[in-house]
């Protein structure tokens, strides 16, 4: 086989054989440590001697590599050969089918839970907007107004509150499916076949939690649909040879406007998006001239909404101890392990918190109550003195890297491991509040509802059907689109997965809780295009 590079037809070429080989090896070594730290104490239960423990995760490992390497090798084999080109003439209203075929899918929901379902950061949300509590950056403030937005022209509409968050919903649903409907709209740009675009859209309208979701007062839910169009537009600017002025401005405003939603819809996705910008901005090399301004406009744009818009609206920030959820809760295992720490040690940590009870407060994937509980201390101190919490931190991962090592398993396993035991989208309803919103279903009887629940439960009973409900699943598959990618020879589309895998790296340095499906739900809202693009044709 050839080395990377261009062959004599101007197509990528592929590793050799050898380079191959490597590659396999070291994803195959990468996926057999991940299961052996995911279940390293189930396979060594009741196994008390070191010895014997060791031998049996080294005998495990060596097997689980073989399986990984042959099940990639087999994987590689077919996906080298493998294209999506095909000379077919599109289905040209296909995007605007997919648009409402969404809408039609999910109008079931929307019906049965009319106006929408809100759980506690819904609620917060609409009492900042009615002005029950102050402006906080907590939950997106721009996301909480544009809520306020759709509420306040529902008010006009209706006059009731339901009525108006209604308005929102509606809104969040169109938005929803008008992504999945751009997606088409670009993979038919590129050549996809007929058969796949309506596989991809069939995906959107019939998965369950889309439809859940979709009527869901979440930030997750529309930060993750501006994922979707960050991603599909920069495929579109990256892959497509785009003539027309029209496709330009097209592409090229979805691209902007999609850039700062994800900036401003989750806090983290402003940091996977400042990570990517070096690498995005080399790719776009050879349109500097163009993209430079593209991208100084879309951080200048946050900025200026994060600092002076913010400043006058009197939006409070998050604290400091949102963003250590995860050295939190590697410490709090320290102490609850009752490991010894020193006077100074021991003064630093009852500076800042109350140990008393924190063995019963400690929960090994929810890092909630060790955040309350250093709040309910003094957490000005720890803003403080950052420094010396650093040190406190890393002086006891040295000490006892063990215990740090499984805090972080348990604080994170269900973004990267398979088989974690979660529920998706199992939620409903309106949870009480003060703001006169109440769940009032428009649609219901018990065959809805047992319709419902089955749709909801299918995960369960179809094993490879289960794997769209895993964020491990999906990641996995995302590692091997991007290995696929590189061993044909196309290492410059790798620029594609990295707004995504972004911010699932995000999620992997200060996730709060460990398997909290909404959280990577932009990895499942956008796992149709990462599917495909390893196998896209070249058209620049």
């Amino acid at each position: 086989m050839a080395m990377p590079g261009r062959n004599a037809s101007g197509t990528p070429a592929v590793f050799s054989e050898g380079r191959l080989r490597l590659l396999k090896a070291c994803m195959a070594l990468f996926f057999a440590l991940l299961c052996l730290l995911a279940r390293h104490g189930s396979l060594t239960h009741g196994l008390a001697h070191p010895l014997f423990a060791g031998s049996l995760l080294l005998l495990c490992g060596m097997g689980f590599y073989l399986i990984f390497y042959h099940a990639l090798g087999f994987l590689f084999h077919h996906a080298m050969a493998c294209t999506l080109a095909k000379e077919e003439a599109p289905l040209r209203q296909l995007p605007l089918l997919t648009l409402l075929a969404c809408l039609g899918c999910w109008m079931l929901y929307f019906l049965t839970e009319y106006p929408a379902i809100m759980t506690p950061d819904s609620v917060n949300q609409l009492e900042q907007v009615l002005g029950m509590v102050p402006y906080s950056n907590h939950h997106p403030w721009a996301h909480t107004m544009l809520i306020g937005f759709f509420y306040r022209l529902g008010t006009l509409f209706t006059g009731n509150v339901n009525g108006a968050l209604a308005f929102f919903t509606l809104f969040q649903m169109c938005f929803m499916a008008s992504c999945a409907a751009y997606l088409i709209h670009v993979l038919q740009r590129l050549k996809v076949s007929n058969q796949l675009c309506l596989l991809a859209a069939a995906f959107y309208a019939l998965i369950p939690y889309h439809g859940i979701l979709a009527v869901t007062i979440w930030k997750d839910v529309m930060f993750s649909g501006a994922v979707l169009l960050f991603t599909a537009s920069l495929t579109a600017l990256r892959l497509i040879g785009i003539q027309s002025r029209l496709q330009k401005w097209l592409h090229g405003t979805i691209y902007v406007l999609s850039g700062i939603m994800v900036c401003l819809f989750r806090s983290n996705g402003w940091y996977a998006f400042l990570f990517s910008l070096p690498f995005l901005l080399f790719s776009f090399r050879k349109q500097i001239k163009g993209m430079l301004p593209v991208h100084l406009g879309i951080l200048a744009a946050v900025l200026f909404i994060k600092i002076p818009v913010m400043n006058a609206f009197q939006v409070t920030q998050p604290d400091f101890v949102e963003s250590v959820s995860i050295p939190l809760q590697q410490i709090a295992r320290v102490l609850c392990q009752d490991k010894e720490l020193t006077r100074e040690q021991w003064e630093s940590i009852h500076r800042v918190m109350d140990t008393t009870y924190i063995k019963e407060l400690y929960s090994p994937g929810f890092a909630d109550n060790m955040k309350e509980l250093v709040r309910a201390g003094d957490p000005d101190y720890l803003a403080g003195h950052k420094g010396e919490y650093l040190r406190l931190w890393l002086s006891l991962g040295l000490r006892y890297p063990g215990v740090y090592l499984q805090a972080y398993i348990d604080q994170t396993i269900g973004y990267w491991y398979p088989d974690p035991d979660y529920t998706v989208a199992r939620v409903g309803g309106i949870i009480a509040n003060d703001t006169g919103a109440v769940s009032q279903p428009l649609a219901g009887g018990p065959a809805l509802v047992k319709i419902k629940e089955i749709l909801l439960k299918l995960d369960e009973l179809i094993p490879l059907y289960g794997l769209l409900f895993s964020m491990g699943a999906m990641l996995w598959a995302l590692l091997c689109c991007i290995a696929i990618s590189v061993s044909k020879g196309t290492k410059e589309r790798l620029i594609l997965f990295l707004p995504g895998l972004a911010v699932i790296l995000t999620l992997l340095a200060a996730t709060p809780v460990s398997s909290e499906f909404r959280y990577a739900y932009s990895l499942a809202f956008t796992l149709p295009l990462y599917l495909l693009l390893p196998f896209f044709p070249s058209s620049r």
